[in-house]
């Protein structure tokens, strides 16, 4: 989708959804602000933990203290998490092992506005503030805007922003030439990196022809160069700043010797490059904000299959990611669970498959497959289709013991089928039976039980006539 200035521009479709009319970022003098953030996960309904913006003039870094704790993956990409002190939660740093300090979303985002404010007052000829980004799925501006839109933030924030500007179709265009199909933000810094230090990307193309970088990092997420960890979003957004000033350059006609580093540059003749760059991949804040309520609508069209496909669920890895297609590619059409009844309702499953065979990005096999998977689901004289999984070695394991114990329980074990010697007294290796005390051990302790000792026989059972008769000095009492 591209931009648009307010909901007169976005005209229904007759699929339900919302097209949006590209306008371009007017012509002016703006501010370049990169941001980034870290979340508890990948979904609009995740939260923020960290969120940092940097430009040539200074830098904002603040954690948030999430209601949620952070999944598996986001544990990992950002080695931070949430632990618990008593009544107390915090985040505390999975390298340094040290508590985190950090605030509240809403003290964080206000704190976050103030420093975009005073940016816009220290330079009073701007005319406001473009966010750059580097994520090709827009979660970035998304997530922002969800968190001020809790909050009620959202018209202070456009009152300095005017734009998001996403920086990784731009490096597509400006790269693809030589070749280059990643365009993530850490292998095109090292790229970028390798080829300030003298070696060109056509270079690096020729070593790699495949495209990828050809440089080793056995740190993970840390890049040797900079010493710095890349799953921050301090880090990210200073890297996302420094690599579209580079991918300028690397572009321009003039010589790498005279173009100044951001640290060191005290023009803004760099920037102005840059944001002339950027201006063909930015977008209005306003036409933001109408994609994400047309996301917003497209996940509850979404959600309404969910009893369809609750079977594909519970499965395995594969009908998993078939379900969340299916439920894509029937929200993106607009189509809900009531309106594909009412089709079927009136036309039965030709209707269904007349309307399943619009939908270009499904394959012919797949739409016959959602095709009976909906019907089942509508007809009440049908069985709802269940995936078929097949069981791995695993499972298999599984029912051969399940198979030995139930042969145990009928009497089948031991040597020869005789139930009465156990199979630890006839195969090698197994375990031995622990001999109980007698009661005389219990009363009178160990007896000696070594060899050639003619006390070395036990007694296994204890007279009933026999009595304990005390010392000889308890005798006169």
């Amino acid at each position: 989708m591209v931009s648009a200035i307010s909901e007169d521009s976005a005209s229904a479709t007759a699929s339900g959804q919302c097209e949006v009319v590209k306008e371009e970022l007017p012509a002016g003098n703006y501010i370049l602000v990169a941001v980034e953030i870290d979340t508890t996960g990948r979904r609009l309904i995740d939260e923020i933990v960290q969120l940092a913006g940097y430009t040539s003039k200074g830098n904002f870094q603040q954690y948030i203290m999430p209601y949620m704790n952070l999944n598996q993956a986001a544990r990992q990409r950002h080695q931070i998490r949430v632990i618990s002190i008593g009544f107390y939660r915090m985040l505390k740093s999975m390298q340094t092992y040290k508590i985190i300090k950090s605030k509240s979303e809403v003290a964080a985002l206000m704190d976050f506005l103030n420093w975009l404010e005073t940016l816009l007052a220290k330079q009073p000829n701007k005319e406001g503030i473009v966010m750059l980004y580097h994520d090709d799925r827009k979660f970035i501006p998304y997530m922002i805007l969800e968190a001020l839109k809790k909050y009620s933030l959202i018209d202070r924030f456009n009152r300095s922003v005017k734009a998001f500007a996403n920086t990784c179709p731009m490096a597509k265009t400006f790269l693809g030439k030589h070749g280059i199909k990643n365009c993530g933000l850490r292998k095109l810094s090292m790229l970028l990196a390798k080829s300030k230090d003298g070696n060109s990307t056509k270079e690096d193309e020729h070593e790699n022809p495949e495209g990828n970088s050809s440089i080793t990092d056995n740190s993970g997420h840390k890049n040797q160069k900079q010493g710095a960890f890349e799953g921050s979003a301090n880090v990210r957004a200073k890297m996302v700043y420094e690599m579209a000033l580079q991918l300028i350059e690397s572009e321009s006609t003039e010589s790498p010797e005279s173009f100044e580093s951001p640290e060191s540059s005290e023009s803004s003749e760099a920037e102005v490059k840059l944001l002339n760059a950027v201006r063909p991949f930015s977008q209005l804040l306003s036409s933001t904000i109408l994609e994400l309520k047309d996301q917003n609508h497209s996940l509850g069209r979404q959600n309404s299959f969910r009893p369809v496909f609750l079977n594909y669920f519970r499965t395995t890895l594969n009908y998993r990611v078939r379900a969340v297609k299916y439920r894509i590619a029937l929200a993106e059409h607009g189509f809900t669970l009531k309106s594909l009844k009412a089709i079927w309702s009136d036309k039965r499953k030709p209707g269904l498959e007349l309307v399943l065979t619009a939908i270009d990005s499904l394959k012919t096999e797949e739409t016959a497959e959602l095709l009976d998977l909906l019907d089942s689901y509508y007809d009440p004289s049908k069985t709802t289709i269940k995936p078929r999984c097949k069981r791995s070695g695993n499972g298999t394991r599984r029912r051969n013991r399940a198979k030995g114990a139930a042969s145990s329980k009928n009497g089948a074990i031991g040597a020869g089928g005789d139930n009465s010697v156990p199979d630890s007294a006839t195969k090698p290796g197994g375990r031995p039976r622990r001999k109980r005390n007698n009661i005389r051990n219990n009363i009178l302790g160990p007896q000696n039980t070594e060899k050639g000792s003619p006390k070395a026989e036990m007694k296994t059972s204890t007279p009933k006539s026999m009595s304990i008769k005390p010392p000889s000095e308890f005798a006169d009492i």
